[in-house]
């Protein structure tokens, strides 16, 4: 039996633990040969990215490097951004890659496989909006959290010195843009202690702007009213119903022809998928560039691809897709690990039914706010507080869990701790 190569495109969540589990079940033999593919070499949660984003959690403590994944996990990881696809010749084209010097480090390549797994994420949604793309950062990867981060540094370090007021500018108040707005706060209150000693708490003006009529629009109305009361108590400046128009460099001009002044300004509303299946013309590919997929998450039309996560469009039974969460992905990549290995068995694949245990949201140290077993006939169980934020970090744990197993992934988490130890509270560089 010829070898098989599976080659997963997309290193977040659900793409990492599908090449993890596959990996470690195959790794080392010449049955499969488990490929990765991602343009980062370093692999961060996506959940976290605000808190890169703030300097609560440094990408060198936290990052998993792939490379080395993958020589402990049995797949191959391939630094590349895939830019075409050609199920008839069942290959892939990846673009050129080069060094923060512009150098050409790696010519365009392609490469073969024999079962294709799209796992790519999504990105957030700029509806076309005037100057979003040119004005906004989106908080969709390791590297834009990292730009964000430069430039709050930068604004700190200006406001110490001349305690010119800073306003920074959130549209949408997901998760996303709730949990990034109260890390903010949590910052202001943090750097007197690095040598900031002319800052205080109304010198930073963070301001959050959701179209929808609450915050946190998809959760139930319990968690979206404390969520809002905790905001309110830190002094966040929370503009609901309203939609921006147009972004400029100055801030942002309303649907109603108002203007909220930000010089930092972050674009975190809507979903849609990555910017190269638009040339993905042999394939099924929505308005919103996600590609739609079967119950078994086979590409409509194709027999070798595959696609999960928030970048794969999904209908289920209730006529309703998948919603593009964390958990959601999670659990497609536990059964699409069972279908591939149903598939190379020779043995049935089997339908995604989506669950749903309810969503937490941080709220940096203050708290945290969510509702638990949405799937449950008698509701939602509302949790808040302590016990909310421990559950929150057990979600992180459990992403380690799938990574790198429950024994290892303690021992990986105690590591971590004890270098956060060492180390400033804030990334300060």
């Amino acid at each position: 039996m010829a070898t098989k190569r599976i080659v997963i495109v997309g290193g977040g969540a659900a793409g990492l633990a599908l090449a993890s589990k596959l990996g470690r079940k195959w790794g080392g033999s010449d049955v499969v040969d488990v490929c990765l593919i991602d343009k980062s070499p370093i692999h961060i949660w996506k959940p976290k990215l605000h808190e890169v984003a703030v300097g609560v959690i440094d990408q060198s403590i936290e990052g998993l490097l792939y490379r080395d994944h993958g020589l402990k996990n049995g797949y191959r990881y391939i630094r590349g951004e895939i830019e075409l696809c050609d199920p008839d010749t069942k290959s892939i084209q990846l673009a050129a890659v080069y060094n923060d010097d512009g150098e050409l480090l790696l010519a365009p390549r392609q490469i073969d496989y024999d079962i294709l797994v799209l796992a790519l994420g999504g990105v957030s949604n700029s509806f076309n909006t005037l100057g979003a793309d040119e004005h906004c950062i989106f908080l969709d990867n390791l590297e834009n959290a990292n730009l964000f981060h430069h430039k709050l540094l930068d604004a700190l370090l200006q406001l110490n010195e001349t305690q010119e007021r800073v306003s920074i500018g959130i549209v949408g108040a997901g998760a996303t843009g709730v949990e990034l707005a109260a890390e903010l706060h949590h910052v202001i209150e943090s750097v007197k202690e690095y040598g900031y000693l002319n800052i205080a708490k109304h010198h930073l003006e963070v301001h959050l702007i959701e179209a929808s009529s609450k915050i946190l629009p998809q959760l139930p109305e319990r968690v979206s009213a404390r969520a809002q009361a905790v905001l309110d108590k830190i002094g966040i400046r929370l503009h609901i119903g309203v939609q921006v128009k147009e972004v400029t460099h100055d801030g942002f001009v309303t649907q109603d022809g108002d203007v909220i002044k930000a010089g930092l300004k972050v674009w975190a509303a809507g979903v849609k998928g990555p910017k190269a299946f638009q040339n993905f013309t042999k394939l099924p590919i929505t308005s919103r560039n996600q590609i739609e997929v079967d119950t078994c998450m086979r590409v409509k039309g194709q027999q070798d691809i595959y696609a999960l996560g928030d970048c794969a469009l999904l209908i289920q039974d209730s006529g309703k897709p998948v919603p593009p969460r964390a958990q959601a992905a999670a659990q497609m990549a536990d059964t699409l690990f069972g279908n591939i290995v149903n598939r190379l068995q020779d043995k049935p694949e089997k339908a995604f039914i989506y669950k749903d245990y309810g969503s937490l949201v941080s709220l940096s140290r203050f708290s945290a706010v969510g509702n638990l077993m949405g799937n449950l006939r008698s509701g939602d169980l509302f949790v808040e507080g302590h016990l909310a934020r421990l559950m929150y970090i057990s979600l992180y744990q459990r992403h380690l869990a799938s990574l790198y197993g429950w024994f290892s992934a303690i021992v990986y988490r105690i590591a971590q701790k004890l270098l956060k130890w060492q180390r400033p509270k804030l990334k300060l560089h």
